[in-house]
């Protein structure tokens, strides 16, 4: 009888967790919460296989840039500036301007304004344009190879062709920088060439011709820093 009575007393006691554990099994939504993560640390406490690389590429794309908002690439000036090309555009023009009227007054045989004339006059105009040594080979004048001279100066100075790498004619492929460069280095030549003959064969100075003179040694002075600076190729930008 009273180990009967002990056996009553003790079942309760070893029923009453069961419905609690059977009810948490059968509660809707319930799931055992784990206690460790999906991933398992490597033995050497190092991060697992992965992580770095998932990492790096998150902070890239948060740091990179769209391509419509990145600042644009600083490009160095294609060519001399806008102030000497306009400058050597001025002299060519004021070149052949004064070329023309030398031409205009061999021409006609008149007088050149400003001019003085004389036997024992230093400057006189028509003595030079009109003496042996204003003929190229005796045949064409100076004023007039000057005058077509200085129709190509104008034509190579405008910033049209300041911004050229070539000039295409034909099949020729021709570089306007090369060009340039040609054209003045032998107007230069020309140019001493009649300052000697002024100054020694002739004996008189034409202010004129003087003039042109001062303008083509300029304008050569301008197209050797040009080209010592941004040089006779195509323009290039900055990398």
């Amino acid at each position: 009888m009273a180990s009967s009575k002990a056996r009553s007393r003790n079942k309760p006691a070893a029923s009453k967790g069961r419905p609690a554990a059977s009810a948490r099994a059968a509660a809707p939504g319930r799931q055992a919460t784990p206690t460790s993560t999906g991933r398992a640390k490597p033995a050497n406490g190092s991060k697992t296989a992965g992580t770095v690389p998932t990492v790096a590429a998150a902070s890239s794309a948060k740091n990179a840039v769209p391509d419509d908002l990145a600042e644009p690439e600083v490009l160095r000036p294609a060519g001399p500036p806008r102030w000497l090309q306009l400058t050597t555009l001025g002299l060519a023009i004021l070149g052949l301007a004064i070329s023309s009227y030398e031409w205009y007054a061999v021409w006609n045989g008149g007088h050149l304004e400003g001019c003085a004339t004389g036997p024992h006059s230093t400057f006189d105009c028509l003595a030079v344009l009109n003496s042996e040594q204003s003929k190229v080979f005796g045949i064409f004048d100076v004023a007039i190879l000057g005058t077509f001279f200085y129709v190509f100066v104008v034509a190579i100075m405008t910033p049209w062709a300041w911004r050229m790498a070539r000039l295409n004619v034909g099949r020729l492929h021709l570089s306007v920088g090369w060009l340039r460069l040609a054209a003045m280095v032998t107007g230069m030549g020309f140019v001493m060439y009649l300052i000697y003959a002024e100054l020694y064969q002739i004996g008189q100075v034409c202010e004129y011709c003087s003039g042109v003179h001062i303008v083509t040694f300029v304008l050569f002075c301008l197209t050797l820093v040009s080209a010592a600076i941004w040089g006779l190729g195509k323009p290039k930008t900055a990398s």
